[in-house]
């Protein structure tokens, strides 16, 4: 490979193009045009300047494609080799309904370069908080607002085409780790450093447990869905800290009636409007086995009961699944449908409690919580109750312990008797003047 300058003839003078011959390829000769120039010595310097990159082996040439051509070669030689089928459709629905008709227009030599860091950032700035109200002209969906989180997804999808062509010497660098995703007024409040000590406010920290419920409240939204599909989900969820994509995954034969046992080790996800049973978990310490209390096998059998009742009620109808959360008509529970059906009979609960304390002139304090919270309100409760950090962490298929750590800053019992236990240690040998 070597660098080369050709001369164009044009109406009054000469132009100069410094390009790279790459020799014989494919029986073709190969030549790359980089820059052309309208005075020699200009194209000589270049020429030489790229020369020495090749020799030193950091010549980069950035290829001349737009976004979109860079994210399909992407998707072609990297997440298709690499990623797997539920990964590539949601970087796909990222890449069709939001990163393609945004930002697939613009060069790559461009959104790769310094001034990509403002195209991204204004990309971020618009999807959180300029979205709402669009509409698809094609399907006539209207969009919202994105999260914070949402968009960490984006920045590193982004990151990662980048990065294939840092990887592949096609890009100088990633530049997307340099852009910021904007935050919102409450957000910066959380990020907040108080520097006035004598002002703090006492209830700072409330924000870590503004939707943290009680045990008593957990049996209230658990009442919300007895006897129906949505009955095992949530007491999984309660009683045993179960993730949604676990549940949706239990098959009949993972559980035990007469040792009161529950094997873990696969999950259900979503993959594009549907989903895929994976005969795995995240990771290995996912894949576990649960004791299962009483309160919970009586509600499995509860829900065999109702199994029953509608296999006479829709005869023909009714599907013979392998999985034990199923629908009325015996279809497997997707993740999907768990977080939309509990938001939805949650919601209506809140609304109707919300009403009747204002016709009581009472003041209303159930917390408003998603599913996921349920799973956080059985961690905190076995920690609040004297169980081990290590059992606690085994039970929920945590990776990594500081994630279990998480969730002792929700109760202080324990806390205290740690300080009672010192006084009970040192006190006798102390004396006070």
């Amino acid at each position: 490979m070597k660098a080369g300058i050709r001369t164009n003839s044009l109406k009054k003078g000469s132009s100069y193009t410094v390009f790279i011959d790459y020799g014989i390829v494919n029986s073709h000769r190969k030549r790359e045009p980089l820059e052309t120039f309208s005075k020699k010595g200009d194209a000589e310097k270049y020429k030489n300047k790229v020369q020495s990159q090749i020799d030193n082996n950091t010549f980069i040439n950035i290829p001349d494609i737009t976004f979109s051509e860079a994210i399909d070669e992407w998707m072609e030689n990297y997440v298709s080799n690499n990623c797997e089928v539920n990964t590539a459709a949601s970087y796909k629905t990222i890449n069709e309904k939001y990163l393609k008709p945004l930002l697939g227009h613009i060069p790559l030599k461009i959104i790769g370069g310094v001034s990509g860091i403002d195209l991204i950032n204004n990309y971020y700035k618009y999807l959180r908080f300029e979205l709402d109200g669009k509409t698809d002209t094609k399907t006539k969906k209207h969009f919202k607002n994105l999260s914070y989180s949402s968009i960490k997804h984006h920045k590193a999808q982004i990151s990662g085409i980048l990065t294939y062509f840092v990887n592949n010497k096609k890009l100088q660098s990633n530049i997307c780790i340099n852009t910021t995703i904007p935050k919102n007024e409450n957000e910066k409040m959380l990020d907040t450093i108080i520097c006035d000590i004598d002002n703090i406010e006492d209830d700072i920290d409330d924000f870590e447990d503004e939707n943290f419920i009680t045990p008593e409240q957990a049996i209230t939204i658990l009442n919300l869905f007895m006897n129906t599909s949505m009955m095992l989900p949530v007491a999984f969820a309660i009683f045993i800290g179960l993730r949604r994509s676990e549940t949706c995954a239990i098959l009949k034969n993972k559980l035990n009636k007469e040792q009161c046992t529950l094997t873990i080790n696969a999950t259900r996800v979503r993959c594009g409007s549907g989903s895929i049973y994976k005969k795995r978990n995240k990771n290995k310490t996912s894949s576990r086995q649960l004791y299962l209390p009483k309160i919970l096998m009586d509600i499995i059998e509860l829900d065999e009961q109702r199994q029953k009742k509608n296999k006479l009620l829709f005869a023909n109808d009714y599907i013979d699944s392998n999985f034990l959360c199923v629908n009325d008509k015996g279809e497997p529970l997707n993740v999907d449908y768990i977080s939309h059906k509990f938001k939805s009979v949650f919601d209506k609960f809140i609304e109707k409690e919300n009403k009747k304390a204002l016709k009581e002139n009472k003041e209303f304090k159930f917390p408003y919580i998603t599913y996921h919270k349920l799973r956080h309100l059985n961690i905190t409760a076995l920690l609040k109750n004297g169980a081990e950090l290590i059992d606690v962490k085994d039970n929920a298929g945590h990776s990594n312990i500081n994630t279990t750590l998480h969730y002792t800053h929700q109760y202080t019992q324990n806390k205290q008797q740690l300080a009672q236990k010192i006084d009970e240690v040192f006190a006798p040998y102390i004396k006070l003047n």
